[in-house]
């Protein structure tokens, strides 16, 4: 009581030292009516807290990830240390389109396939990426994002080659970029990590070129950070 009855003393002698009729913040406001007087309703407010804990931190998380959430997350929080990802692919797609002066239209199938070993990894506030150069030596950008304000995370793609050797501008593969669908934890079944290396087969739209892929492998070369 003797410690309690100091703190009560201690509020009113800031309170009664401060000028002007601003409210401040504190970490536990003693004005609990916010009327700029400690009075005896504040005390009330205070007396029936008293005796409990305070600021106590968030309990810890005890979920168990997937393989490729353990892995992304252990990459963002330094844990896995991402040395190298190989990355290969087939695209095909179908495009109609009018030869100036011709009524009749031309219906072509393309089938493009590409390959790299991306070595640069970098990363920001809210992602990582790795970048390098593909084998028509173009730039190529992988990159896994994510929010702490929703909770939510997502894949993203800058494929330059597609966009370089005229296949967009030919009406082939939409875009030389692509961003997947924003999901939570746990991800989507379809979103998966094994001896294969990473999986991502859903998320995607007619407007990113990764929904023209017959396959799509992304192996990642990683160790634990010591």
């Amino acid at each position: 009581m003797k410690h309690f009855m100091s703190l009560i003393a201690l509020v009113v002698a800031v309170t009664a030292g401060a000028q002007g009729t601003s409210i401040y913040e504190y970490p536990w406001n003693p004005d609990s009516n916010n009327d700029t007087y400690i009075g005896s309703e504040d005390l009330m407010g205070l007396l029936s807290t008293y005796g409990t804990q305070f600021g106590l931190p968030p309990e810890p998380c005890d979920y168990d990830g997937t393989p490729l959430e353990e892995l992304v997350i252990g990459i963002t929080d330094g844990s896995i240390v991402l040395d190298s990802m190989f990355i290969e692919y087939e695209l095909e797609d179908v495009s109609t389109y009018y030869i100036l002066g011709c009524p009749d239209p031309v219906t072509d199938t393309l089938i493009f396939s590409n390959s790299m070993m991306l070595d640069n990894f970098s990363e920001q506030s809210s992602s990582w990426d790795f970048t390098g150069s593909d084998s028509y030596g173009e730039f190529f950008r992988f990159r896994f994002n994510y929010n702490t304000s929703s909770g939510t995370y997502y894949w993203s793609w800058e494929n330059y080659a597609l966009l370089h050797l005229g296949f967009n501008n030919d009406g082939f593969f939409a875009t030389h970029v692509a961003s997947s669908s924003a999901v939570s934890i746990p991800f989507p079944d379809e979103w998966y990590f094994d001896d294969d290396g990473i999986h991502i087969e859903s998320g995607w739209d007619g407007g990113d070129w990764v929904f023209y892929a017959n396959y799509l492998h992304i192996l990642p070369y990683w160790h634990y950070a010591e």
